[in-house]
Protein backbone atom coordinates (compact mmCIF):
# COMPACT_ATOMS: atom_id res chain seq x y z
CA UNK A 1 0.00 0.00 0.00
CA UNK A 2 1.70 3.56 -1.20
CA UNK A 3 5.42 2.07 -0.10
CA UNK A 4 4.48 1.26 3.31
CA UNK A 5 6.73 -1.74 4.34
CA UNK A 6 4.77 -5.27 5.27
CA UNK A 7 7.72 -7.61 5.63
CA UNK A 8 11.31 -7.80 6.87
CA UNK A 9 13.18 -10.53 6.05
CA UNK A 10 16.89 -11.56 7.06
CA UNK A 11 19.78 -12.62 4.02
CA UNK A 12 18.30 -16.14 3.97
CA UNK A 13 14.31 -15.04 3.22
CA UNK A 14 13.17 -15.33 6.69
CA UNK A 15 10.40 -13.25 7.91
CA UNK A 16 12.19 -11.73 11.10
CA UNK A 17 9.26 -8.76 11.13
CA UNK A 18 5.43 -7.82 10.06
CA UNK A 19 2.52 -5.82 9.90
CA UNK A 20 -0.64 -4.84 8.36
CA UNK A 21 -2.02 -1.22 7.57
CA UNK A 22 -5.04 0.76 7.35
CA UNK A 23 -5.57 2.74 4.35
CA UNK A 24 -3.71 5.98 6.25
CA UNK A 25 -0.70 3.92 7.44
CA UNK A 26 -2.51 2.78 10.87
CA UNK A 27 -0.99 -0.27 12.17
CA UNK A 28 -3.53 -2.91 12.13
CA UNK A 29 -1.37 -5.75 13.29
CA UNK A 30 2.36 -5.81 13.95
CA UNK A 31 4.49 -9.28 14.49
CA UNK A 32 8.50 -9.22 15.60
CA UNK A 33 9.32 -12.32 14.55
CA UNK A 34 12.76 -11.27 15.85
CA UNK A 35 13.72 -8.23 18.90
CA UNK A 36 14.07 -6.10 15.58
CA UNK A 37 12.74 -2.61 14.90
CA UNK A 38 11.19 -1.95 11.93
CA UNK A 39 10.13 1.89 11.74
CA UNK A 40 9.61 2.87 8.05
CA UNK A 41 5.89 3.76 7.22
CA UNK A 42 4.67 5.43 4.53
CA UNK A 43 7.22 6.88 1.66
CA UNK A 44 9.67 9.08 3.56
CA UNK A 45 8.36 8.46 6.69
CA UNK A 46 9.93 7.04 9.89
CA UNK A 47 7.59 5.70 12.78
CA UNK A 48 8.36 7.46 17.11
CA UNK A 49 7.56 5.49 18.88
CA UNK A 50 7.18 7.21 21.81
CA UNK A 51 4.48 8.95 20.31
CA UNK A 52 3.27 7.42 17.37
CA UNK A 53 3.71 10.01 15.27
CA UNK A 54 5.63 9.42 11.74
CA UNK A 55 8.44 11.89 11.37
CA UNK A 56 8.09 13.60 7.69
CA UNK A 57 11.22 15.61 7.36
CA UNK A 58 9.51 18.95 7.19
CA UNK A 59 7.10 18.02 9.61
CA UNK A 60 4.74 14.88 11.22
CA UNK A 61 1.38 12.74 10.38
CA UNK A 62 -0.79 11.41 12.38
CA UNK A 63 -1.65 7.42 11.05
CA UNK A 64 -4.50 7.77 13.64
CA UNK A 65 -6.50 10.24 12.06
CA UNK A 66 -4.57 10.73 8.26
CA UNK A 67 -3.61 14.11 8.80
CA UNK A 68 0.12 16.11 9.60
CA UNK A 69 0.17 17.62 13.00
CA UNK A 70 1.60 20.38 11.55
CA UNK A 71 0.35 22.83 8.69
CA UNK A 72 1.95 22.46 4.78
CA UNK A 73 5.38 24.82 4.74
CA UNK A 74 3.92 25.76 1.12
CA UNK A 75 1.15 27.07 2.07
CA UNK A 76 -2.22 26.86 -0.27
CA UNK A 77 0.25 25.58 -3.46
CA UNK A 78 -0.18 22.23 -1.65
CA UNK A 79 -3.80 22.81 -1.57
CA UNK A 80 -6.67 23.91 0.76
CA UNK A 81 -6.46 21.80 3.48
CA UNK A 82 -3.14 22.34 4.75
CA UNK A 83 -2.67 19.20 6.89
CA UNK A 84 -3.81 17.08 4.19
CA UNK A 85 -1.91 13.60 3.40
CA UNK A 86 -2.44 13.04 0.04
CA UNK A 87 -5.82 12.67 -1.56
CA UNK A 88 -5.91 9.36 -2.04
CA UNK A 89 -3.80 7.25 0.06
CA UNK A 90 -3.67 4.12 -2.35
CA UNK A 91 -2.55 5.79 -5.70
CA UNK A 92 -0.93 9.19 -4.16
CA UNK A 93 2.36 9.78 -2.47
CA UNK A 94 4.31 12.53 -0.13
CA UNK A 95 7.78 11.66 0.42
CA UNK A 96 8.46 14.62 1.67
CA UNK A 97 5.70 15.90 3.54
CA UNK A 98 4.93 19.69 1.41
CA UNK A 99 1.90 18.30 -1.90
CA UNK A 100 1.31 15.28 -3.25
CA UNK A 101 2.47 14.16 -6.79
CA UNK A 102 0.78 13.27 -9.57
CA UNK A 103 1.01 10.82 -12.21
CA UNK A 104 0.65 11.40 -15.84
CA UNK A 105 -3.13 9.67 -15.86
CA UNK A 106 -3.66 12.02 -12.38
CA UNK A 107 -2.53 15.34 -14.21
CA UNK A 108 -4.54 14.68 -17.58
CA UNK A 109 -7.47 14.05 -15.30
CA UNK A 110 -7.06 17.43 -13.20
CA UNK A 111 -6.82 18.82 -16.44
CA UNK A 112 -10.29 17.38 -17.29
CA UNK A 113 -11.32 19.01 -14.90
CA UNK A 114 -10.26 22.10 -15.13
CA UNK A 115 -11.93 22.19 -18.59
CA UNK A 116 -15.05 20.49 -16.82
CA UNK A 117 -14.63 17.40 -18.91
CA UNK A 118 -16.14 14.00 -17.59
CA UNK A 119 -13.43 11.55 -16.94
CA UNK A 120 -15.38 8.97 -19.52
CA UNK A 121 -15.75 11.47 -21.75
CA UNK A 122 -14.77 10.33 -25.37
CA UNK A 123 -11.88 11.51 -27.36
CA UNK A 124 -13.39 13.55 -30.29
CA UNK A 125 -10.10 13.59 -31.87
CA UNK A 126 -6.21 14.01 -31.53
CA UNK A 127 -3.21 14.30 -32.85
CA UNK A 128 0.81 15.16 -32.31
CA UNK A 129 2.64 18.56 -32.46
CA UNK A 130 6.73 17.49 -33.49
CA UNK A 131 9.72 18.07 -35.55
CA UNK A 132 9.42 14.98 -37.52
CA UNK A 133 10.47 15.37 -41.17
CA UNK A 134 9.46 11.96 -42.15
CA UNK A 135 5.74 12.47 -40.72
CA UNK A 136 5.02 16.10 -41.89
CA UNK A 137 1.96 16.20 -43.83
CA UNK A 138 0.35 13.20 -41.81
CA UNK A 139 -3.23 13.36 -41.17
CA UNK A 140 -2.78 13.39 -37.23
CA UNK A 141 0.75 15.59 -36.61
CA UNK A 142 1.71 18.73 -37.40
CA UNK A 143 5.05 19.58 -37.74
CA UNK A 144 6.50 22.56 -35.64
CA UNK A 145 10.02 23.95 -35.11
CA UNK A 146 8.45 24.88 -31.70
CA UNK A 147 10.14 22.63 -29.23
CA UNK A 148 7.41 24.24 -26.66
CA UNK A 149 4.59 23.25 -28.48
CA UNK A 150 5.85 19.66 -28.95
CA UNK A 151 3.52 16.78 -27.40
CA UNK A 152 0.15 14.90 -27.87
CA UNK A 153 -3.28 17.28 -27.91
CA UNK A 154 -6.73 15.49 -27.39
CA UNK A 155 -9.65 17.42 -28.50
CA UNK A 156 -13.08 17.02 -26.37
CA UNK A 157 -16.24 18.12 -25.86
CA UNK A 158 -17.19 19.32 -21.86
CA UNK A 159 -20.27 18.78 -20.18
CA UNK A 160 -21.87 21.87 -21.41
CA UNK A 161 -21.09 20.29 -25.33
CA UNK A 162 -18.04 23.47 -25.72
CA UNK A 163 -14.88 22.27 -27.38
CA UNK A 164 -12.04 21.82 -25.35
CA UNK A 165 -8.29 20.68 -25.21
CA UNK A 166 -5.74 18.76 -23.24
CA UNK A 167 -2.41 19.01 -23.90
CA UNK A 168 0.66 17.18 -22.73
CA UNK A 169 3.78 18.29 -23.06
CA UNK A 170 6.74 15.84 -22.48
CA UNK A 171 9.64 18.04 -23.35
CA UNK A 172 8.79 21.40 -23.26
CA UNK A 173 12.43 23.34 -22.43
CA UNK A 174 10.37 25.95 -20.96
CA UNK A 175 9.08 24.16 -18.17
CA UNK A 176 10.48 21.95 -15.27
CA UNK A 177 9.14 18.89 -15.92
CA UNK A 178 6.47 17.08 -18.16
CA UNK A 179 3.10 18.21 -17.78
CA UNK A 180 -0.54 18.66 -19.21
CA UNK A 181 -2.86 21.62 -19.32
CA UNK A 182 -6.30 22.61 -20.31
CA UNK A 183 -7.24 24.95 -22.99
CA UNK A 184 -10.40 26.73 -24.56
CA UNK A 185 -11.38 28.73 -27.35
CA UNK A 186 -10.13 32.16 -27.12
CA UNK A 187 -12.84 34.96 -26.39
CA UNK A 188 -15.58 35.96 -29.11
CA UNK A 189 -13.94 32.80 -31.21
CA UNK A 190 -16.53 31.07 -33.63
CA UNK A 191 -17.25 27.75 -31.52
CA UNK A 192 -17.95 25.86 -34.67
CA UNK A 193 -15.24 26.94 -37.12
CA UNK A 194 -12.45 27.09 -34.19
CA UNK A 195 -9.71 24.72 -35.26
CA UNK A 196 -7.24 23.79 -32.21
CA UNK A 197 -4.89 21.93 -34.54
CA UNK A 198 -4.55 25.41 -36.06
CA UNK A 199 -5.04 28.01 -33.53
CA UNK A 200 -3.86 29.34 -30.39
CA UNK A 201 -5.82 28.07 -27.63
CA UNK A 202 -6.66 29.73 -24.22
CA UNK A 203 -5.16 28.15 -21.68
CA UNK A 204 -7.17 27.36 -18.23
CA UNK A 205 -5.56 28.29 -15.24
CA UNK A 206 -5.92 26.51 -12.36
CA UNK A 207 -7.00 28.40 -8.95
CA UNK A 208 -5.11 26.77 -6.78
CA UNK A 209 -1.92 27.48 -8.21
CA UNK A 210 -2.58 30.10 -10.13
CA UNK A 211 -0.81 28.21 -13.72
CA UNK A 212 -1.76 26.54 -16.47
CA UNK A 213 0.60 23.76 -15.71
CA UNK A 214 -0.38 20.88 -14.20
CA UNK A 215 3.42 18.81 -13.23
CA UNK A 216 3.19 14.93 -13.33
CA UNK A 217 6.43 12.21 -12.42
Amino acid sequence: MNGCPEELTDANGKILWECSFQLWGKRIHEIEHESVEQNLRYQGQYLDRETGLHYNTFRYYDPDIGRFTQPDPIGLLGGFNLYQYAPNGLTWIDPWGWCPKLNRRQALNKAKDLANIPHSQQIERQWIVGNNQIRRGQRNYKYSEDLGSHGRYYEYKNAQGHKRVIVEHTNDPRAKSAHTHAGQLKRGANSMAYDFKEERYLKIIDPLTNDHHIYYE
